[in-house]
């Protein structure tokens, strides 16, 4: 029987306790440059000291995927424990050329089969989807199954969210159609989501408040509730603002109980191109209860 791992990148969010108690999942960082000085995602600089240093600069931060050799040298490694048999999930195409990238450097990889997997998106999701690759896996379910099981639960994620202004998407030149917007990037809170075939950031409303913002991306997702028909898992995320998040979850919970629902918090990679304070409700289907 194969021996399965699974790889994801920093922008999955997970804990280390979280990876840890996975067993075979393995967590590639993705730098980033901010005065100089480059750090590693999860290891060189917390989340705090980021968004507290985020708005005094008077340039963006950079990011960087990790190197192809970095990721050569994390697939043999984990090789070397055993594993035969890789599934590489990462951040969407629709936002960087990452994945593309390593699709192609790693065709003739030959110390074990890898599986380089899209996601469509990154954050929350992106996690969900490795702990249903990384549970599968642990239970010895040949890779094929897991793969179908992936493309099951991607086809049925979806994602609204609302960013603070406009300024670092477009400087970061991450957002589609931004002229749009023209003129008006610190008046509004834009409403953004990713398009189904290309996976980018495009704005697809704008309004005065971040209350009402948050209003419009709740009735949004009540549309796509009306017309599920299986159990979905919610997840409440943001950018340096725990304590809001956690107040829209148990406001969120008493509107929905009947869908699980989880927060988070956003770390400096993504966090550099939506900027401080961001609100993310994304969703997908719900498979741990199954």
């Amino acid at each position: 029987m194969s021996k399965i791992a699974i790889v994801t990148d920093s922008t999955a969010y997970l804990t280390s306790d979280e990876v840890a108690a996975m067993h075979n999942v393995f967590v590639a960082p993705i730098s980033f440059t901010m005065k100089g000085h480059v750090y590693i995602e999860g290891v060189s600089m917390d989340n705090d000291e980021f968004y507290t240093t985020l708005p005094t600069l008077d340039k963006l931060p950079t990011t960087a995927p990790p190197t192809p050799q970095d990721m050569l040298s994390l697939y043999d490694k984990i090789a070397d424990q055993g594993y035969d048999q890789i599934i590489s999930i990462h951040l969407t195409s629709g936002i960087t050329g990452f994945i593309n990238n390593l699709k192609m450097f790693t065709q003739n990889y030959s110390k074990a089969q890898i599986v380089i997997y899209d996601s469509h998106i990154t954050i929350e999701p992106m996690a969900y989807l490795v702990r249903v690759a990384s549970q599968l896996a642990n239970e010895g379910t040949d890779l094929k199954t897991i793969l179908d099981k992936l493309d099951e639960l991607r086809a049925s994620i979806g994602v609204f969210f609302v960013v603070d202004d406009l300024k670092n998407l477009v400087t970061g030149g991450r957002l589609s159609n931004s002229a749009a917007f023209a003129g008006g990037l610190l008046k509004i809170k834009p409403i953004l989501n990713l398009t189904e075939d290309t996976h980018q950031i495009v704005p697809i409303g704008k309004i005065r408040t971040m209350k009402k913002a948050l209003q419009n991306i709740e009735d949004r997702f009540a549309e796509v509730y009306q017309d599920t028909d299986y159990p979905l898992h919610v997840m409440l995320s943001g950018t340096n603002n725990l304590k809001a998040i956690e107040d829209w979850q148990v406001d969120f919970s008493s509107r929905y109980p009947d869908t699980t629902t989880e927060v988070g918090q956003i770390g400096p990679v993504v966090g550099t191109h939506i900027g401080s304070n961001s609100f993310v409700l994304s969703w997908i289907k719900e498979y741990f209860t199954e």
